[in-house]
């Protein structure tokens, strides 16, 4: 193929160099197994190609990450020998020529790595390997899940019963949206077909979630997390900052809020940021928790770097029948254009929630206590 050439962009976080990378670019990551969130992010920003420092895709399981970079006519690539020329790599013109990876350095080329580039038919062939490796993939995901649930079940317990009980959000619905796979998707059939009916819900993003529903016309009031992929301004849109902060007191999300001259409170739990975001609205006193794009499958935790769900598997189970999974309802929405028994249904589906028809108080909470 022909010599492609670009400006490399680095970050060790592939959701932050979605951010800020240029249209047009070559995306440098260091992305084991790149999830369909990830790749989606890239995909927005239009990026000529993706030059990984690690597997993009192994087969150890099946995902979608690499195949849909491809679709979208995005080039994939592997160093393939281990490399930690990324942070080198950053705003440096690079050229890819026959599978070799070229820096301008000091106006001469320098030679990076050799390249593995990945097509549809290799792509086919991993997720054949990531279906047979299903079976015993799922035992130790299923086995990891239960000793970790057991590992954290006493440390939920002392984070729950640290929380102070609220009412901020009694008898109120609260939406949560946390960026999941296609969470934009769903997103859609909400904003689309009932934006402005939207009323009384409380809005809750977890971390870069807040960016998607800002540009949906759904501020959010509360945005909770660790802040890493939270645009700038949209840290100064006016939501409640809740920082997520780890068992041992680590919450590396406060050093960019003071960056940004912001407040924001704390709250220690266990466990990912939208587990904590659940813990919120039960303590406030939500009647009902909408989720858009919450991980509840082995490749959605698998792709994040986690070999169990422990802590995810107790707050599902602790949020009970309070809890509607709105995760891939955009299947459902996709042909109302030419059903209209279909769009009855969705009628039916907007009469039976009330977070979708009901009008704001305008409640705050200022201070928590977690």
């Amino acid at each position: 193929m022909s010599t492609l050439k670009g400006k490399a962009y680095f970050h060790e976080k592939t959701k932050t160099l979605a951010q800020h990378i240029p249209r047009q670019q070559i995306a440098v990551i260091k992305h084991e197994d790149i999830d369909p969130i990830a790749a989606d992010s890239l995909i927005q920003k239009r990026v000529k190609a993706v030059v990984n420092l690690k597997q993009s895709m192994s087969g150890a399981f099946f995902h979608e990450g690499v195949k849909r970079l491809l679709e979208h006519g995005v080039r994939v690539f592997d160093v393939k020998n281990s490399s930690n020329a990324g942070p080198w790599l950053e705003n440096r013109d690079v050229f890819i020529e026959h599978d070799v990876l070229y820096a301008d350095y000091g106006g001469k080329k320098y030679v990076v790595g050799e390249l593995k580039e990945y097509d549809l038919s290799f792509v086919k062939l991993l997720e054949e390997k990531g279906r047979g490796n299903l079976a015993l993939r799922f035992e130790q995901f299923g086995t990891n899940s239960i000793s970790y649930a057991k590992e954290d079940l006493s440390h939920l317990l002392e984070c729950w019963s640290n929380w102070e009980e609220g009412s901020a959000f009694r008898n109120q619905d609260v939406l949560i949206v946390i960026r999941g796979t296609d969470y934009e998707k769903d997103l859609d059939c909400i904003q689309r077909y009932f934006a402005h009916k939207t009323g009384n819900t409380v809005l809750i993003a977890v971390d870069g979630a807040a960016n998607t529903m800002v540009e949906k016309g759904l501020p959010p009031d509360y945005i909770i997390g660790d802040m890493d992929s939270v645009a700038s301004d949209i840290l100064h849109s006016g939501a409640q900052l809740i920082v997520h902060e780890g068992m041992k007191g680590n919450s590396p999300g406060m050093k960019r809020v003071k960056e940004h001259q912001l407040r924001a409170d704390t709250v220690r739990f266990i466990g990912l940021s939208e587990d904590a975001a659940m813990a919120f609205a039960l303590k406030q006193g939500a009647k009902r928790i909408y989720l858009v794009g919450g991980h509840r499958d082995m490749e959605e935790y698998l792709s994040k770097g986690r070999k169990g769900m422990g802590s995810s598997l107790l707050m599902k189970m602790l949020a009970g029948s309070k809890i509607v999974d709105l995760k891939g309802i955009h299947y459902f929405y996709q042909h109302t254009g030419k059903s209209s028994a279909l769009l009855w249904q969705l009628k039916k589906i907007y009469y039976s929630l009330p977070f979708l028809r009901s009008a704001k108080s305008g409640k705050e909470v200022r201070e928590i206590k977690a």
